[in-house]
């Protein structure tokens, strides 16, 4: 069934809209529609949101219809939202940057630098419409957004499930790349890691991909307050963030600011590619070989379960998730590990990979 999109280049200056059924339709009319002088092959999609890439049909079906895509040519850089809507402020709100040789010198600074300019702007901002929460009552915040998101704590909840869907996406090109998913004898691996994630999307969907995290209505599971208001929890091993009172953020409060707040992150404290996915992949190899041994009794045993719930937390829940402002977002390795979550029958309780 074809899906309706929106596509525009990296200059963002002509904006289509295309049907289509699969990726390769996409590109391949989108490259037509924009006046792409090159061959498809050599073009590659983006969301234009926060630059992720569209790589295969499974990502491109969860995405819904009207979403913005940047198609790039072979050679072209993909601009997200906040690179774009930097130039625009910069362009348009000189009497926050100086002019002349500053403002060249500013342009040369590092990406954390330019945060300072936007708080400055922001700050000069009104907070009359931080508590309206329909696209009616406060349309400017909206821009850009799809027609479907009526309200900004459902956009902020849908800004979640991306995150969450992107970490999903991210374990399973990991672990059905890996050497035990494509040379698994009698293919049992293979199977194993297909369950697995079968067992991660169902608890992802149980649990509404966690989209209250975002939402500053949902006492229960918001990270914010009742205003909107986002703290840094500082970097992956501190209890709190060194930049006392700085690093804050109110995306409900302006669209300026719910364009910064794509970059602050939901840092993994155990890391998922350095420690969760190899686990994973030792937890699930060790259940096809036949022989592990069970976390709760610490006994061998040949028949089993990989415990799912444990792994879910570790990837999609506040129990290994911390939101980190970009300067406190450290990228280097982190010395906290996850573990290999192997249950025989007789310990598990709920079964997850037989």
């Amino acid at each position: 069934m074809k899906k309706g999109y929106k596509v525009t280049d990296v200059k963002r200056v002509k904006k289509i809209g295309v049907a289509a059924e699969n990726l390769e339709e996409l590109i391949e009319k989108s490259c037509k529609k924009l006046g792409f002088n090159v061959s498809c092959a050599n073009c590659r999609l983006f969301v234009a949101e926060d630059g992720t890439q569209v790589d295969d049909d499974d990502y491109l079906k969860t995405l819904p219809s009207q979403t913005l895509f940047i198609l790039l040519q072979e050679d072209e850089k993909m601009v997200t939202d906040f690179d774009h809507y930097y130039t625009m402020i910069r362009s348009s709100k000189q009497e926050y940057i100086n002019t002349g040789m500053a403002a060249k010198e500013f342009l040369n600074v590092n990406f954390k630098e330019k945060f300072k300019v936007f708080q400055k702007y922001i700050a000069a901002a009104s907070d009359a419409k931080t508590m309206l929460s329909e696209r009616t009552q406060d349309p400017d915040w909206f821009e850009g957004l799809e027609p479907s998101e009526k309200t900004k704590e459902q956009s902020m909840s849908k800004r979640v499930k991306e995150r969450m869907r992107g970490y999903y996406y991210k374990t399973k090109s990991a672990l059905q790349s890996s050497e035990l998913y494509i040379h698994s004898k009698s293919g049992r691996g293979k199977k194993l890691i297909d369950q697995f994630l079968l067992d991660l999307r169902k608890l992802l969907e149980s649990n509404k991909y966690n989209e209250g995290y975002f939402n500053r209505k949902n006492k229960n599971l918001s990270i914010c307050n009742e205003h909107g208001l986002f703290l840094c929890g500082g970097l992956w091993n501190s209890d709190k963030c060194s930049y006392d009172g700085e690093h804050v953020i109110n995306p409900y409060r302006s669209r300026e600011e719910r364009i910064i707040f794509q970059t602050w992150n939901l840092d993994h404290k155990i890391e998922l590619s350095r420690s969760i996915v190899p686990n994973i992949l030792e937890a699930i190899k060790k259940i096809a070989q036949g022989q592990f041994q069970c976390v709760s009794c610490e006994k061998i045993s040949n028949v089993g379960f990989i415990e799912s719930d444990r792994y879910y937390l570790q990837l999609f829940t506040r129990e290994n998730l911390k939101l980190v402002h970009i300067v406190c977002h450290y990228k280097g390795k982190h010395d906290a590990h996850s573990d290999v979550y192997t249950a025989c029958s007789k310990c598990v309780g709920t079964n997850s990979i037989v």
